[in-house]
């Protein structure tokens, strides 16, 4: 089942595919011999904004990727957040990779942390959600952006909930992500792995009964 709700193209990027389309009309009169140097710039960008609607797993206890990229990092890790023992996927996003965020699983929204003021601390970041499962998990979402494009886009918003997949905002050029889990989670996932937003199962909750 897709569960994008919005256009093959992402919504935070119009504007800047629409200005730049602008300025190409403008000046193809007066630079008519480079017109398609000028037009492969708004081409680029529709590129780079584009945001495939993607199909949910047939696991409701799986973790889905937030992001499109390569796992980077993906072992046992303290929780800086949540002060408790986790298990830690850092996933890396190169250029090429579609920018969107998407959430890990379904759940309230409980907590954020934005824009700490001591870059050498390890809970440094742009953007921290916490999502609380309905069977009391918490999983944390930890949105870093690239050291030359500190701007990212989330939706989230405190109390809301939040379903497994769904889009929530964007993180764009070559930024990465890291996601703590509960400790017993069946990871299914290693180190080298690419994996695609929203549909990449990284881990599941495990439950005993």
């Amino acid at each position: 089942m897709a569960v994008s709700r919005h256009s093959i193209i992402a919504k935070e990027g119009w504007s800047l595919i629409l200005f730049s389309s602008f300025i190409v009309v403008l000046l193809q009169h007066y630079v008519s011999q480079y017109i398609a140097v000028l037009w492969s710039v708004p081409l680029v960008l529709l590129w780079l904004y584009r945001d495939p609607s993607r199909a949910l797993p047939s696991d409701p206890l799986g973790l889905v990727s937030p992001v499109d990229g390569t796992v980077v990092f993906a072992k046992t890790h303290p929780d800086p957040f949540l002060g408790r023992d986790a298990f830690l996927f850092r996933i890396s996003m190169s250029v090429s990779d579609v920018f969107s965020i998407r959430s890990v699983t379904e759940g309230k929204i409980i907590q954020q942390w934005l824009d700490p003021e001591d870059d050498d601390d390890e809970r440094s970041l742009a953007h921290a959600i916490q999502v609380k499962t309905d069977e009391d998990d918490d999983i944390m979402i930890v949105l870093r952006p690239g050291r030359f494009f500190k701007k990212l886009s989330c939706d989230a918003v405190i109390g809301q909930r939040i379903g497994q997949g769904h889009r929530c905002g964007i993180i764009p050029f070559g930024s990465h992500v890291d996601v703590y889990i509960p400790v017993t989670s069946q990871v299914k996932v290693k180190v080298g792995d690419k994996v695609e937003a929203g549909t990449t199962v990284l881990a599941s909750l495990r439950h005993h009964p």
